[in-house]
């Protein structure tokens, strides 16, 4: 994917455009989450982010006359909405997907200011500051509006696909009418260097970039097997045992969304978040042995044992040195300790703790990865969060640890607990 595309994706969501299609079964501690600035919990998991609040010197270029700000339809707004919208000719709404989804405008109103702490927003907005160093403040506050409400709006139209309440190629023109729009406000917004500065692509190409990712999105994400084509599959299964494993497949994303939103608003505790992903987990792959064959397990997952793991079998097979990620989810960094003794000593619940700390750490340096070679962050940038993030990730694994589990672990020299040898002094005669 070139850097054009990817810098519309981060301003899309589009690593989220489709729950499915990222395959949230293939990579199960991958779950996006919030980034509270006031949450000692999750500032632990996530290192503190920019502050998106800086203030800016007002832009001298106007809006070229030509482009006129997106409609609003003032019977769907609130009072609330409607003063905002007075004061920010720039705020729209795409009324077409609140007929779809059942949208109440005072609802969205109230509730997208959830979005603000996500990560997906709070990326987007450090792009724009970098790139944008002088926006207007009310241009600011209408991009603020504009993409909290598309956040809004997206996870609506991810629960009425994931509830059956639309299908896959209603999911599909929707969300291609969803992106379309966001791209709209922001002409309505920028002058055309701007708008180029920040997507690194002209107005008038967008569209035929958004509908050629979007034909990209597959319907039966949850096949693994990637030695056939999906057609290969669809011709050797049957339709509708494909459409039941698809539903229960929906099913587990579902709830693992619902399990995300309710951590986030501190309703849940990690232990039980864990508790429900697995039974979640659990019951998809126990309704797709019901359905399936082992024939038919081994066709669209690759054998019976990727069903169970997740994995794909052209995976890197097991080689010595990263046996431990496989087994425990983690890297040991002890010479010393075997896989074995980790498993025999920790609780498992600890286990799956520092696993948990390790992928997502893993998962963050990723998307680093990916801004770095979007130009949205500089090396020396990616160098200093990637510290913030091995400071955070240790912190995670000494409050979960004791100080003898931690040292099993990474080896510290420092940590000295009540089973450690005192070395002799080394006489220098």
């Amino acid at each position: 994917m070139n850097k054009r595309n990817r810098i519309i994706l981060v301003a899309l969501f589009f690593f989220s455009m489709c729950t499915l299609a990222l395959g949230l079964y293939l990579f199960p501690d991958k779950e996006p989450m919030v980034v509270e600035r006031n949450d000692k919990a999750l500032k632990q998991i996530f290192p503190p982010q920019p502050d998106n609040d800086r203030s800016d010197d007002e832009l001298k270029e106007e809006p070229p006359e030509s482009i006129a700000p997106a409609a609003i339809n003032p019977a769907q707004a609130t009072q609330t909405d409607t003063a905002a919208v007075e004061t920010n000719p720039y705020v729209s709404y795409p009324e077409s997907l609140f007929e779809l989804l059942g949208i109440d405008m005072s609802e969205l109103v109230i509730e997208r200011d959830a979005f603000k702490n996500t990560i997906i927003h709070v990326s987007w907005m450090d792009h724009i500051n970098e790139i944008l160093k002088n926006l207007d403040p009310e241009k600011k506050e209408a991009i603020i509006k504009n993409h909290t409400s598309l956040l809004y709006i997206k996870d609506k139209l991810n629960e009425a696909y994931l509830t059956g309440k639309i299908d896959h190629e209603t999911f599909k023109k929707a969300l291609a009418d969803l992106m379309k729009w966001h791209q709209k406000t922001y002409e309505s917004l920028l002058i055309e260097a701007e708008y180029e500065a920040l997507f690194e692509i002209e107005p008038e190409a967008v569209d035929d970039t958004i509908d050629a990712l979007i034909d990209q999105t597959p319907e039966y994400s949850f096949i693994l097997n990637q030695n056939l084509l999906i057609d290969e599959v669809k011709e050797q299964i049957q339709g509708y045992k494909l459409e039941e494993v698809n539903s229960h497949f929906k099913r587990m994303v579902l709830d693992r969304g619902g399990i995300g939103k309710q951590i986030n608003a501190g309703k849940m505790t990690l232990e039980q978040a864990r508790t429900a992903l697995s039974q979640s987990e659990q019951a998809f792959i126990a309704k797709c042995k019901e359905i399936l064959t082992e024939s038919e397990i081994n066709t669209i997952f690759g054998s019976v044992t990727a069903l169970e793991t997740g994995a794909t079998q052209t995976e890197a097979p097991t080689v010595l040195g990263n046996s431990d990620e496989i087994e425990l989810g983690f890297k040991i960094e002890n010479p010393e300790t075997s896989i074995d003794s980790i498993k025999e000593k920790f609780d498992k619940n600890k286990i799956e703790d520092i696993k948990f700390f390790y992928q997502q750490r893993a998962t963050e340096r990723e998307e680093l990865i990916t801004r770095l070679d979007s130009g949205e962050i500089t090396s020396e940038a990616l160098e200093n969060i990637s510290r913030e993030m091995d400071a955070a990730f240790e912190e995670n694994c000494r409050d979960t640890l004791t100080n003898e589990e931690f040292q099993m672990i990474f080896g510290n020299p420092d940590i000295k607990t009540e089973f450690s040898d005192t070395a002799p002094e080394i006489s220098k005669e």
